[in-house]
């Protein structure tokens, strides 16, 4: 469970608001000693996100009421008080209780009455940070007697004693209340017990499968305690934070290795419309905005196989429009296809192939004269096709825009010795096929065209080539 922070970020309510319905409305009555006619606000998480729900005044003994006709949707909510400090408290079936606590200490004093609920996650909350301070000193001590084997073995032992009493905690309330959010919470933060693996001996490299028989272990088993058809979860950090756990530190960061995992979890979703669309439109934003070369394949296998097919029913027309056309716009070059062929036109008038261009490696420039950081990346690049052209590089140079005087002095002022080409009419339609939207543009091509990187900097290009060549 995430302790608790000092700030909160103010947002508009999003769709996924809208939940599983309750039998009545809410009251939730709140004293807070020491405040004094001033604003409270209930707030909820929504993955990594926290969102206004209800905002009241509350009178000069510091007490106020949330109140409302229709149910609150299940999930972690946070009373906020002045400063940006606040008290976390479970709304689910039970929405008629009292909360009294005081400023100085909002968390400390918190004492809940009318919700059974709550009064367990109260509980929890405090045995977590007993365990965490016990913990915390115990790992300063070993910290500090890393030379003495004694205490180490002693204070290791102590850290798996606490260890233990987590588990136990926490299978105890699992166990004792099946069902509510506390239960599925704890059962979605725990990871899976990877085994002891039995390495035949005399298996070559055996520290290496070892390693990858237990990422394949926790690969495969990450979510099996994480309940897709509790929407509760999408309203507490938990999910979210499953979730970019396991893309972003857990999988391997590749393409191939990432697509099959993305719609098995989406699969998973779909035991509940709300965590379908939640996971889905995680992932959807997670790698079209991917600052890791090749993930736009999984933002387009994932848009393909789910908004253009119609399931993601959320989203209207227009959003499947624009994600359709940016689908169509990045198959084309995505790693590992075959570069499109361009006939362009050399300062002489004469036409050019880019699929006839022979290389053991062609870099695909895209470029303007009036682009600041082309003036840096074009002399690099200059340069490292005079070092290495008789290796089999070649630099295919696009100019962009149609005006020949202006590309004839580019050319002329930095000396480009490489294939130098443009497409006034844009008859290649370059634009579209690689995608071209900012300038310096970077893709590399190996001898059968192929890409194998792109939208990668000068410093990247300059590496990559030192080792290729």
């Amino acid at each position: 469970m995430q302790s608790f922070k000092k700030f909160l970020v103010f947002l508009i309510l999003s769709t996924l608001a809208a939940g599983q319905l309750y039998p009545a409305g809410y009251n939730l009555q709140v004293r807070v000693d020491g405040l004094q006619d001033t604003t409270l606000l209930l707030a909820y998480h929504l993955g990594n996100r926290k969102f206004i729900k209800d905002t009241i005044r509350v009178d000069n003994s510091g007490f106020g009421v949330f109140a409302g006709q229709e149910a609150l949707p299940g999930g972690i909510y946070l009373v906020v008080l002045p400063e940006m400090n606040y008290f976390e408290i479970i709304i689910d079936k039970e929405q008629d209780f009292a909360m009294e606590t005081s400023l100085e200490d909002p968390v400390g004093r918190l004492e809940i009455s009318g919700s059974e609920e709550n009064q367990r996650f109260l509980d929890y909350h405090r045995f977590m940070n007993r365990m965490q301070t016990a913990s915390g000193g115990l790992r300063e001590r070993l910290q500090k007697n890393q030379n003495n084997p004694d205490s180490v073995a002693y204070l290791q032992s102590r850290l798996a004693g606490i260890d233990k009493q987590v588990q136990d905690y926490w299978s105890t309330v699992i166990r004792n209340n099946p069902g509510t959010l506390l239960a599925n919470l704890i059962r979605a933060m725990q990871s899976p017990e990877v085994p002891e693996f039995d390495i035949p001996a005399g298996t070559p490299n055996p520290d290496s499968v070892r390693w990858f028989m237990g990422y394949h272990y926790n690969k495969t088993h990450f979510f099996d305690m994480v309940d897709f058809s509790d929407e509760r979860l999408i309203r507490t950090p938990v999910l979210h934070n499953k979730l970019d756990h396991y893309f972003n530190r857990v999988l391997i960061q590749a393409p191939d290795s990432i697509i099959p995992q993305a719609i098995r979890v989406i699969e998973y979703s779909r035991a509940n419309d709300k965590v379908f669309q939640y996971v889905l439109v995680y992932l959807i934003n997670q790698y079209e905005r991917s600052q890791i070369m090749g993930m736009d394949a999984v933002f387009v296998e994932l848009a393909e196989r789910y908004y253009l097919t119609g399931l993601a029913t959320w989203a209207n027309e227009e959003t499947v429009g624009k994600l359709r056309e940016r689908v169509e716009r990045l198959k084309p070059n995505l790693i590992g296809r075959t570069a499109a062929e361009m006939k362009m036109k050399t300062p002489h008038g004469n036409y050019v192939s880019l699929h006839d261009t022979e290389a053991r490696y062609i870099i695909l420039y895209f470029y303007e004269p009036g682009c600041g950081h082309c003036r840096e990346v074009t002399p690099r690049l200059n340069d490292l096709h005079s070092r290495y052209r008789n290796e089999g590089l070649e630099v295919f140079g696009i100019y962009i825009y149609d005006d020949a005087e202006e590309w004839s002095d580019y050319i002329r002022k930095n000396n480009l010795g490489w294939v130098n080409v443009y497409d006034p009419g844009n008859a290649s339609r370059f634009r579209f096929n690689y995608d071209i939207y900012s300038t310096p543009t970077i893709y590399i091509l190996d001898a059968d065209k192929t890409i194998i990187a792109k939208r990668i900097g000068i410093d990247t290009v300059e590496l990559m080539m030192e080792e290729l060549l």
